[in-house]
């Protein structure tokens, strides 16, 4: 009576990782390991093993005759996946009401690291503090939990409609930094990408490798303080670096740190000296000279760095 409740079992699916009818031979090697011997009868392979036996034809399972201890470990099995399976579900659907695809969320959140920033000047040196920072969660990021997405930090919400249709249509995760509301090299802006950079990045799912920066000065002293991939920077102003005596390692982090530099051609002695300033400091670069001066990155000129970026890295 109790083989053939087990018997039941098994036929009616009860069973993860049990043996069914129709199971492969390889699959019962893998749920039961290899048989301490095996006869042939009638065209049919009869495997045995210590918890029973499992009787095969043409490579699939007919029939199957297993101890009652295996019938249980089975059913916990079953449980357990059943119960694994339901919490993963749960737990999906409060990360789709926490960060909806396709929209751009607020998240608090905070720096209070004790490192060592004695090669940035003080006045500039990382606040610990409360922050905040948006992102950008692209869609089709919650129908997988195994993907890796590339992320490009912005410095500041301006730049965010210069990039949103190519982030959208790539699927990359975009954190936006708010406006500074203190001097752009300060110690809250830098403590603020700092909070952001760290808890995104144990938030979301984002490819170590594949992380970009865009902005301006302080995107570029940003680069110095946590690894990115690259750098875009629109009209850069290094002047200030020499006033403080400053001279940053760009590559303290990455020595493979690439940089997509944008600089209006109106002063042509500032470009020189711009460029001078990247050529001496980083070994993979592109200056792209463009007419004028804006305040707002055009986006074709966003597109090109992207593409720079994507070429360099070879992203699809």
């Amino acid at each position: 009576m109790k083989r053939l409740l087990f018997a039941a079992m098994v036929s009616a699916g009860l069973t993860a990782g049990g043996i069914e009818k129709g199971t492969s031979r390889s699959a019962v090697l893998a749920e039961l390991g290899e048989p301490s011997g095996s006869m042939q009868r009638d065209g049919k392979e009869i495997l045995l093993f210590n918890t029973g036996t499992v009787t095969l034809q043409n490579g699939l399972v007919i029939e199957t005759d297993l101890s009652q201890e295996y019938a249980r470990k089975a059913e916990e099995r079953a449980v357990q996946a059943k119960e694994f399976r339901a919490g993963k579900q749960a737990e999906l659907e409060k990360q789709k009401v926490l960060y909806p695809e396709d929209h751009i969320i607020q998240i608090g959140c905070a720096y209070s690291k004790t490192e060592n920033w004695n090669y940035l000047p003080e006045t500039i040196r990382p606040a610990p503090g409360e922050y905040r920072y948006d992102v950008y969660i692209p869609q089709g990021y919650h129908e997988s939990d195994n993907r890796f997405y590339k992320c490009l930090f912005l410095e500041s919400s301006a730049l965010w409609d210069s990039v949103k249709e190519r982030v959208r249509k790539d699927k990359w995760i975009a954190v936006i930094l708010p406006d500074a509301g203190q001097p752009q090299m300060g110690k809250m802006l830098n403590g603020n990408f700092l909070a952001a950079f760290d808890d995104a990045t144990e938030r979301f799912r984002i490819a170590g490798e594949y992380r970009f920066i865009a902005g301006r000065i302080p995107a570029a002293i940003f680069s110095t303080m946590r690894s990115v991939a690259g750098i875009i920077l629109q009209e850069p102003d290094f002047s200030g670096f020499a006033k403080v005596n400053f001279q940053p390692d760009f590559l303290r982090k990455n020595q493979n740190l690439r940089a997509y530099v944008l600089l209006g051609n109106k002063e042509r002695d500032n470009v020189i000296y711009q460029g001078r300033f990247i050529v001496e400091r980083i070994p993979k670069y592109h200056i792209e000279a463009y007419q004028g001066e804006t305040e707002i990155l055009p986006q074709p000129l966003a597109d090109n760095a992207l593409d720079w970026m994507k070429k360099e890295y070879n992203l699809p």
